[in-house]
């Protein structure tokens, strides 16, 4: 197989330095997750760029960079409103052309969305209101997103509004009728001050919904933040611990970041334990979009309490994993725990509210060893459905009957719906090589290789979402 050019100018030059960082390590690195708690997003990287800074490789989240692009379902293998799909690539890497073999592994369901109900919601809206919402027209971007989520609100649903800065305030409770004049009004008078207390913001909000949710509504909290947490307890980890729990008992949390100071990593965690989404509000379009697609998708759960876990064959040794930071991962297993599954929020390539949304899926490096029968992967998935105790499990396996030694001319991809999986993968891994080397020469070489490389194959797989990463890297 030729090499690109790009690709050997960029070995030439950089191995050893990028190179490293460009995946298909064999040792796994900490963990850095399915759209199983819904879309993380690239909206601060896209920001960065737009003001012609060099973003940093904290920007770059392989959830949220997953999130943006619309990857079709498998069809389901099982009957269960839940099925674990895994999936197989074998081919070289874009950047460094080394051999890549890459276990993946994604959640699908049976159940339409469309046909799914969409229960009257109990939401709770925490706005950070501290000091530093006045700068960048920070708090003029959440406001405008909050004006068009109080105007697209169902009447049956409910809406409360609590205010944090370094004291917390209940602008208005759950009521039992929805008064948008009165939410438009208390939406107006926001205006900065204090500092930042996001815990007891945070959980005063989980508590106006109280410690036992009803199951006829869904129930929410929206937490929208410029800042670190600088008032009150300011511990990442209690913070966690305390949206965990909740979350539990069955209350979905989205959170919003604005601004460029913010707690990306507490953010994202937030999100990712707490079945929501995570968002970054990068001007008041983007405030819109938020705001649409989180109401036009809220729904209940699929599934709750689930446990996913993926143990290698005799054959294999697993290596990096990319994908999700809940992943818990050891040389020939891995495992995670998901507090709830929802309907990924975009269901068709178009995606009529812009890129976020797509869902999300784990990629793991594996490696051949000695005694190889071709058995790559056994799998289990459990969970159980709302207000059930039983619990649904399903194994399936995954083989690779081939020379696992020989890289094929073509990539090896298990399924048709693998190839944009394949080339959404390696573009990543591309754009975190370029963020993560102190060289620029080589920084702007990794980028180099990877459009070159992305072309080459959106040509011969047209993917519009690859297509628009492309312009990304323009």
């Amino acid at each position: 197989m030729r090499l690109p050019l790009s690709l050997l100018l960029f070995v030439a030059a950089c191995a050893g330095s990028v190179a490293d960082s460009a995946g298909g390590s064999d040792s796994p690195l900490p963990p850095p997750a399915p759209g199983e708690n819904g879309a993380q997003d690239l909206g601060e990287l896209r920001a960065i760029l737009d003001r012609g800074e060099i973003p940093g490789a904290e920007t770059l989240d392989a959830n949220g960079f997953f999130n943006e692009h619309y990857n079709k379902p498998s069809a389901a293998g099982c009957g269960n409103v839940l099925c674990i799909t895994p999936g197989m690539s074998v081919g070289r890497d874009w950047l460094t052309g080394a051999h890549q073999a890459t276990l993946q592994l994604s959640v699908s369901t049976n159940i339409d969305p469309a046909a799914y109900p969409r229960l009257p919601m109990n939401l709770v809206v925490v706005v950070d209101h501290s000091g530093s919402m006045s700068r960048d027209n920070r708090l003029t971007k959440v406001k405008h997103g909050l004006h068009t989520m109080i105007d697209q609100l169902g009447d049956e649903d409910r809406l409360a509004i609590v205010q944090f800065d370094d004291v917390v305030d209940v602008l208005m409770p759950l009521g039992p009728s929805l008064d948008r004049p009165a939410l438009h009004a208390i939406i107006d008078r926001l205006q900065p001050r204090g500092a930042t207390n996001i815990y007891d913001g945070l959980e005063q909000g989980f508590r106006l919904i109280g410690d036992v949710p009803v199951s006829e509504r869904q129930n929410r909290v929206i937490l929208l933040s410029d800042g670190l947490a600088t008032a009150g307890d300011t511990s990442q980890i209690r913070i966690l611990q305390m949206g965990r729990k909740y979350v539990q008992r069955g209350i979905g949390l989205t959170t919003i970041g604005v601004g460029d100071e913010f707690d990306v990593a507490l953010m994202r965690g937030l999100a990712e334990q707490g079945a929501g989404n995570y968002y970054f509000l990068e001007d008041p379009a983007a405030a819109d979009e938020v705001f649409t697609e989180e109401l036009d998708f809220f729904m209940q759960p699929l599934a709750l309490d689930i446990q996913l876990e993926a143990n290698a064959g005799p054959g294999y040794r697993f290596g990096e994993v990319v994908g999700s930071r809940l992943w818990s991962s050891e040389a020939t297993t891995g495992s995670m725990s998901i507090p709830a599954v929802f309907h990924a929020s975009r269901t068709t390539q178009s995606g009529e509210q812009g890129r976020r949304g797509g869902g999300s899926m784990i990629f793991i490096h594996v490696t051949p060893i000695a005694g190889n029968t071709g058995r790559v992967a056994n799998v289990k998935l459990s969970y159980r459905l709302p207000n059930s105790p039983e619990r649904i499990y399903q194994s399936i396996s995954l083989d690779y009957t081939s020379d696992p030694e020989i890289t094929p001319e073509q990539p090896y991809l298990s399924s048709p719906e693998m190839a944009e999986r394949f080339g959404m993968y390696n573009l990543f891994l591309g754009l975190r090589a370029a963020l993560l080397s102190y060289d620029p020469g080589c920084a702007m070489a990794a980028l180099g290789a990877t459009r070159a490389a992305a072309t080459a194959w959106n040509q011969a797989h047209e993917d519009p979402d690859i297509a628009a990463d492309l312009m990304l890297l323009d």
